[in-house]
């Protein structure tokens, strides 16, 4: 709650990625959108190929569409290496075939 109240009096957050996840979900309980994309920025600096897909979900379930498609794109452009971590093995069934099926209409399997 801290960096919320400094973003409140600033209108800025100085955190590091993975704190910004706890401050996306705030966000976007109040419905805060200056924050929720302050918080995207934020957490595109941190994405890797081990926690691209739990990124990803994450970004579906806060409706952060700018985060979702950053991580998006990088799954695609990491796509065997991230399709081979455990965080794809577990991620949730219906957000593996919209992942699939965007993939496929990107061309993600072409030879």
């Amino acid at each position: 709650y801290r960096a919320f109240l400094e973003y409140l009096y600033t209108d800025n957050i100085s955190l590091p990625p993975e704190d910004a996840i706890g401050l996306l979900d705030l966000a976007s309980f109040y419905r805060d959108n200056r924050l929720k994309k302050l918080c995207q920025q934020t957490i595109k600096q941190g994405i890797s190929e081990e926690n691209a897909i739990a990124l990803l979900s994450t970004a579906v379930k806060y409706e952060a569409k700018e985060l979702e498609e950053f991580c998006f794109r990088f799954c695609i452009n990491h796509l065997t290496v991230v399709t081979q971590s455990p965080g794809f093995a577990e991620m949730d069934h219906d957000l593996m075939k919209n992942f699939i099926s965007k993939a496929s209409r990107v061309g993600a399997f072409k030879n």
